[in-house]
């Protein structure tokens, strides 16, 4: 890997960790919202930490091979045949939570976006196992402090 992709697999895993926390805090100040006190908070950080270590292991585990969770592994999606389809040209609609930076024209893209197609599955994969591990130990660590 070169200089220029190692920046950006290091800002992917920040982006992706960043995402994680903001995620995770915002639920936690829900639940300490909901029960109106500070430990309930405290115990939904460190809940939330270790759901993230958690669910880092099982991007690990998937990486190395193994399925932990398989429902629909022999069922294949069924294709509507092109006479058949309503709309032939027309893109299908998306909300716009589900939009990301290549559904808009902006210049800044290049430098802000980062695209996880430039890198291998693999390193894909590891860059949100770190990322969901890092958070994980972060949100915890934050726990123990307040």
């Amino acid at each position: 890997m070169d200089a220029a992709l190692k920046k950006q697999y290091i800002r992917l895993i920040y982006s992706k960790g960043f995402r994680y926390l903001s995620t995770a805090l915002v639920i936690c100040a829900l639940v300490g919202g909901i029960y109106g006190s500070h430990p309930h908070f405290i115990f939904a950080l460190c809940a939330a930490g270790a759901v993230l270590i958690g669910w880092g292991w099982a991007i690990y585990l998937r990486s190395t091979g193994m399925r932990l969770f398989v429902l629909n592994r022999g069922r294949a999606k069924k294709r509507i045949p092109y006479v058949h389809q309503r709309f032939k040209g027309a893109p299908p609609h998306r909300p716009a939570f589900l939009k990301d930076y290549r559904d808009f024209d902006d210049d800044l893209t290049s430098a802000t976006a980062i695209d996880e197609t430039v890198f291998s599955k693999k390193d894909a994969e590891r860059a949100r196992m770190l990322a969901s591990v890092l958070c994980g130990a972060l949100v915890i660590a934050l726990s123990f402090v307040l």
